[in-house]
């Protein structure tokens, strides 16, 4: 009889171990990128998952380089969580401007192209203004053609911590990840 229990504990070990092991390998292929200046940083990382790797930009280099240098050594990476302030037309990284003509002038997102390989990144943008019209969905297209990343959006939503935030528009009409504070 006790070697029986001593079984039962040591396959419930087990399976805890595996189903931690499998949890965190899920949770590994995803990074949160956070601009410097967002306006949300704090709430952000204060509410993050405890294991999310994260990047931050800042004025230091070109914003893209750094991106594609991080998903270069992290092959593993199937999703970037972007947190960036926006408008209904541009957004702010690493202390440029992305409008229409800053994507057009962008030739590091022509690089990221190469980090493709059967199954498109997707970015996962944290906004609630750029979604919300025509000509933000189009910059978002703009920059999914330069850089094979199927952009993931809300098209309607009043904070990007809420527990219904759903990106419910991609560039590629793929499947996306729910929101990394779900």
């Amino acid at each position: 009889m006790k070697d029986l229990i001593n079984k039962k504990v040591l396959q419930s070990f087990f399976y805890l171990f595996l189903f931690t092991v499998t949890a965190t390998m899920a949770q590994t292929n995803s990074i949160a990128i956070v601009d410097a200046k967002y306006s949300q940083k704090q709430q952000v990382l204060d509410n993050l998952p405890s294991n999310t790797e994260v990047l931050e930009i800042d004025g230091n280099g070109n914003p893209w380089k750094s991106i594609r240098e991080h998903l270069e050594n992290n092959r593993s990476t199937v999703a970037v969580h972007l947190f960036v302030n926006a408008s209904y037309n541009a957004f702010e990284l690493g202390n440029t401007t992305y409008d229409s003509d800053a994507v057009d002038q962008e030739f590091e997102l022509s690089m990221l192209e190469g980090l493709y390989q059967g199954d498109h990144i997707q970015l996962i943008v944290y906004d609630c203004n750029l979604g919300s019209n025509t000509e933000g969905l189009a910059l978002l297209k703009k920059i999914s053609d330069k850089s094979y990343f199927n952009i993931a959006v809300p098209t309607n939503c009043s904070s990007v911590f809420g527990s219904n935030l759903k990106f419910d528009h991609t560039t590629m009409n793929q499947p996306t990840q729910n929101s990394i504070f779900q």
